[in-house]
């Protein structure tokens, strides 16, 4: 049997949670697969590079050209499908080719653009609900990240609950772990430009992830500690839809001097700046899995998260401190807690750890392969 997989998010320089979830996915299921019954191609729009162009030698490289910025999956590989399909096709990242194969699997990671369609540009929103329709009147099987997204996948677009397969995310543990090298987490403070104590948060600057109420909550919590408070918050990710709002509610903050912005991060430095911080705070309106969150459990970091979507489910009740998103006062309440509660952090950066361990790129893997090779 031919596999295909359409690699080109994978492959993209600057990866962010969907483009590292097709990462990791390919690279762990080449393991499984070497010496297997069948032919798997990497479908790619320009040369695979950072560790994707290392093939078994039953995986190969089909590179697609398109010198378009998008329309690759649509168009190009519906192309490349009508030219030479492959038996299966696998497509990561919740959109598919005009044409496909009669086998044919695709990745929804959420439906959040349909819970909350305010939160979207209006084009982006468009285009997902278009796609999202069109996968449930084609594609064979959808796979998804949680129990969650599952639910809401066939409540709201009448996907039998068969035909999904849940296939949770997975965290690269040699990459986010505790750190201990005091000297290396200084080096990257140093780097950045931070000084500690600060909370975190790790995901694009646009209204569906809540930095607006972060912020509030942010300037309520500084107030009330009183002059000389040391915490800082320090955010991770470049701009999106809403950033307009969020600079705004920064430039009104009295405490803007101790509001950091960091932009893109590069992988490499993502465990150091968790590690030293306090915590991480992820104020998300919805999520259908939240990696930020077990990121930073994986490297010990105590949570604070919204308690809506995925995220009770993937993070799980002891391992976090949650608070409604809506409400700024309770975020309040859950970072004061982490600093004057007795014993909490570390009870979280225990309970957080071994929560993190079960999500695992393997078990992703393992997860998907049937998905894709039992039919």
């Amino acid at each position: 049997m031919i596999i295909g997989i359409d690699a080109s998010r994978a492959n993209k320089k600057n990866k962010t949670g969907v483009e590292w979830y097709a990462w990791h996915l390919i690279q762990e299921l080449k393991k499984m697969t070497q010496g297997d019954q069948n032919s798997w191609i990497l479908y790619t729009n320009e040369m695979l590079h950072g560790g994707l162009e290392q093939l078994p030698d039953n995986w190969y490289e089909v590179r697609a050209r398109w010198f378009l910025q998008k329309g690759w999956t649509q168009l190009r590989l519906s192309w490349e499908m009508l030219r030479r399909p492959s038996d299966v096709l696998f497509v990561p990242a919740h959109v598919l080719p005009r044409v496909i194969p009669k086998k044919t699997v695709v990745t929804v990671h959420d439906v959040g653009f349909h819970r909350f369609p305010h939160l979207y540009k209006a084009r982006d929103r468009q285009f997902h609900e278009i796609s999202t329709k069109d996968i449930a009147k084609k594609a064979s099987r959808v796979a998804t990240v949680s129990e969650f997204s599952g639910r809401e996948i066939a409540e709201c677009y009448g996907i039998p609950p068969e035909k999904i397969a849940i296939t949770p995310n997975g965290v690269d543990h040699d990459v986010y772990r505790p750190i201990s090298d005091q000297q290396a987490l200084d080096e990257r403070l140093s780097r950045y430009r931070l000084n500690r104590p600060y909370f975190i948060t790790i995901g694009r600057l646009e209204a569906k992830k809540n930095t607006v109420n972060l912020i509030k909550a942010f300037s309520l919590f500084k107030a009330r500690r009183g002059v000389g408070d040391p915490n800082n918050l320090v955010l991770v990710g470049n701009p999106g839809f809403g950033y307009e709002e969020i600079k705004k509610a920064i430039a009104a903050s009295s405490y803007k001097d101790s509001i950091i912005q960091l932009g893109y991060v590069p992988e490499a430095d993502m465990p150091y700046l968790i590690n030293a911080a306090q915590a991480l705070i992820h104020p998300a309106w919805y999520e259908g899995f939240g990696i930020p969150p077990v990121q930073a459990m994986a490297c010990g970091c105590p949570v604070l998260s919204s308690n809506v979507g995925a995220l009770v489910e993937v993070i799980g009740p002891e391992s976090a401190v949650f608070f409604p998103p809506a409400e700024p006062e309770a975020m309040v309440v859950a970072m004061n807690r982490l600093i004057d509660e007795p014993g909490l952090a570390q009870k979280l950066r225990m309970a957080g750890i071994a929560r993190a361990s079960k999500y695992t790129w393997k078990v992703t893997a393992q997860k998907t392969l049937p998905v894709l090779t039992q039919w």
